[in-house]
């Protein structure tokens, strides 16, 4: 079970949106070695439709034992499209420190679509480079295969 803890601040001075923050992710009665609790600081700054955030790990980081100071790039943007259609982009990049080769780049292109009173949908296509022979389950499977993720959502 993963918990998600986060807290921060966010504002505007002029055309530029900024965002600090701290996010924490924590997981009851896991059974690894390596703690994989961890706890990021980021800042994120806004510009028009593009948004960069830098996220900082001040722990080790999701179990890699002396990862601490790991960091996470992600280059965002939002374009509307008219009809409540959004098209999102995304570039990231994740340094894992001490194991560069457990480092990788992910992508993401997202159509969204506003369904009214509440209700949007959206489908992606996310990817990674990540190597195949190291991001895989116990069973052997690649966690970090290209694939289409469809959603839909409901927000009150």
């Amino acid at each position: 079970l993963e918990s998600d803890f986060y807290g921060g601040y966010k504002g505007t001075a002029g055309d530029f949106g900024y965002d600090v923050g701290i996010l924490r992710y924590q997981y009851f009665n896991h059974d690894l070695t390596a703690s994989p609790n961890t706890t990021e600081l980021y800042v994120a700054g806004t510009f028009g439709p593009a948004t960069l955030k830098y996220s900082h790990a001040i722990s080790d980081l999701f179990g890699f034992d002396d990862s601490k100071n790991s960091y996470y790039l992600d280059l965002s943007a939002t374009f509307d499209l008219g009809s409540g259609w959004s098209l999102t982009p995304h570039i990231g990049y994740q340094k894992v420190k001490n194991y560069s080769d457990f480092s990788y780049k992910d992508y993401a292109l997202t159509l969204g679509k506003d369904l009214g009173n509440g209700w949007s949908a959206s489908a992606a296509l996310i990817g990674t480079d990540a190597d195949k022979a190291l991001y895989v389950t116990p069973s052997g499977k690649f966690t970090g295969k290209t694939m289409v993720v469809v959603g839909l959502k409901y927000a009150f």
